[in-house]
């Protein structure tokens, strides 16, 4: 009998299905520890991915092609758009003009992140920002005198990081009249207003691309080429454009990140330091749920031994039964985020800076589970192994 695994097991089952109410609440328990803390990793990571997607969707493009060093614009701009899109994988690429501009109604003034004259229809392969027009229209190529103006530019109660007064306080058909850096002032009509609810675009503006050149003096120029490629590839299609006889600077999303970056790398901290003392929590939780309940079984530790159950199959029993605890407790948990992040994929979270929808990475899940099993394990083998030891009458009558 001395070490017997199947006993062991024997016995763990049997005390399990005994006490059937007190085990469903354990697995409840460590369950609701699993998904405590995954779920705080899971939205962070969620909330930093969307950041990311936010600027590739809504600013910059997966890759941005600038001038080279002490130029104002990219020479050969049709051209080299030509070249990039016949590169077999693209999935758009667009011109745009920068033009650094300060807006005005009436008495009011604004200076937006962006000023960017566009090609509509391109614009629309490689940015997502026509899909989010709040009120008003997208330009149209054919537009002349029309500007669509992001959120945090608008106001009126659009804006979530400019005060009121720091925006125009504008509306669908207001005329906005447009102070460019080389001097150059004009008068757009208001076409429409958008709000992706991004950091970035919202205090964007736009023209047509003819109005741009009309104001610069060029044609067939550009400030810069956005490029559209599946995330994750940029790298492979740099190389691929440098090979076309492109030489210009090329910059991918995650160089432009900038203040997102900051953010970021600031949720990192915090994720780390949630999830560190989260599973410190879980830990402890686990360990003393199931320590207070072998410990009151010291009776029944005492019995097994007076008919000659020996210490290790003792020991390994209520071992093994804590690790059914664990276990059941993590298979649970792992369904109940799995359901909860299924619900998030088709109602993402609405935070203020867009909609994110939590995402549970393989290491963070086993980091966690491994901690509960642990936990579980411990729990159950130290105050066994103590019990076990001590003298049979001490263990019934004590």
């Amino acid at each position: 009998m001395k070490g017997n695994p199947r006993l062991s097991f024997f016995l763990a089952v049997k005390n399990i299905l005994h006490q059937k109410p007190l085990f469903i609440l354990i697995v409840l328990i460590i369950s609701l520890s699993f998904v405590s803390a995954t779920i705080v990793s899971a939205t962070i990571l969620g909330f930093v991915n969307a950041l990311n997607n936010q600027i590739i969707d809504y600013s910059h493009g997966s890759i941005l092609i600038e001038p080279k060093e002490d130029e104002l614009f990219i020479d050969d701009a049709l051209e080299k758009l030509d070249k990039i899109r016949r590169v077999p994988g693209v999935i758009a690429a667009t011109r745009r003009y920068s033009l650094g501009a300060t807006l005005f109604k009436k008495d009011r003034e604004a200076a937006g992140f962006g000023f960017f004259g566009i090609d509509p229809d391109d614009e629309k392969k490689v940015s997502k920002v026509y899909m989010h027009m709040r009120k008003g229209e997208y330009l149209t190529p054919g537009d002349r005198g029309e500007i669509i103006i992001g959120s945090e530019i608008a106001g009126r109660g659009e804006e979530i990081f400019f005060l009121e007064e720091d925006t125009l306080s504008a509306e669908v058909g207001d005329k906005i009249r447009v102070s460019f850096a080389n001097g150059v002032q004009k008068e757009f009509r208001t076409k429409g207003i958008f709000n992706p609810r991004d950091i970035y675009s919202t205090s964007f503006a736009y023209i047509t691309i003819k109005d741009a050149e009309e104001i610069l003096g060029v044609s067939g120029k550009a400030s810069l080429i956005a490029v559209r490629v599946p995330k994750g590839t940029e790298s492979y299609y740099i190389k691929k454009f440098k090979e076309l006889g492109i030489n210009d600077v090329f910059k991918t999303w995650e160089d432009k990140l900038s203040t997102t970056a900051i953010i970021i790398s600031l949720f990192g901290t915090i994720n780390l330091l949630l999830s560190a003392v989260g599973l410190f929590i879980v830990f402890v939780t686990v360990f003393v749920i199931i320590y207070i309940n072998l410990a009151h079984k010291r009776k029944q530790m005492g019995i097994l031994k007076a008919i000659g159950i020996n210490e290790k199959v003792i020991t390994w029993s209520y071992t093994i039964q804590s690790m059914i605890y664990g276990v059941s407790g993590i298979i649970t948990g792992a369904i109940m985020i799995k359901v909860m992040t299924v619900y998030w994929t088709v109602n993402p979270l609405n935070t203020p800076l867009g909609f994110v929808v939590p995402e549970l990475t393989t290491s963070s899940t086993v980091i966690v589970s491994a901690m509960l099993l642990f936990s579980s394990i411990i729990g159950g083998y130290i105050p066994s192994v103590k019990a076990s030891k001590e003298d049979i009458i001490k263990l019934i009558w004590g």
